[in-house]
């Protein structure tokens, strides 16, 4: 599978605000029951993932605009991005991921190595304006 199987408006998504299938799967769920606000319990209970993990991922999301945090008691959370862009990028990534399950996966996974390589990239020397490299 390739970055072309999911639209650019998904990738810019993933690219900005998914870093994890952990991370995808919470606002996913948050997304699909905006009838009610989470906890990091509930979302753990229902993802089956810890709650120090859940609660962590619901922390990023808020961060990034995602989510808001509930006048409720209990650290609760609800889907409701920003940005209006964000409500259709969710929506389409949702869609996506429903369909294309693996184009996304890859997707994901491809992301952390574009920065590793990026990184180890500035570290590779190059030759000097007189054509001698370091060394």
């Amino acid at each position: 599978m390739t970055d072309a199987d999911l639209t650019p408006r998904v990738q810019r998504f993933i690219t900005t605000h998914i870093d994890s299938i952990e991370k995808l799967e919470v606002l996913l769920l948050l997304r699909a029951r905006t009838d009610r606000v989470w906890t990091a319990p509930a979302v753990a209970l229902e993802l089956r993932i810890t709650e120090a993990s859940a609660a962590r991922r619901l922390e990023e999301l808020k961060a990034a605009g995602l989510l808001v945090q509930d006048g409720s008691p209990g650290e609760a959370f609800r889907f409701s991005p920003a940005q209006s862009d964000d409500v259709k990028s969710a929506a389409e990534l949702a869609a996506s991921y429903a369909g294309r399950r693996v184009s996304v996966i890859s997707f994901i996974f491809s992301r952390p190595m574009d920065r590793v390589r990026g990184f180890a990239d500035a570290f590779v020397l190059k030759p000097d304006k007189d054509g001698k490299g370091h060394g």
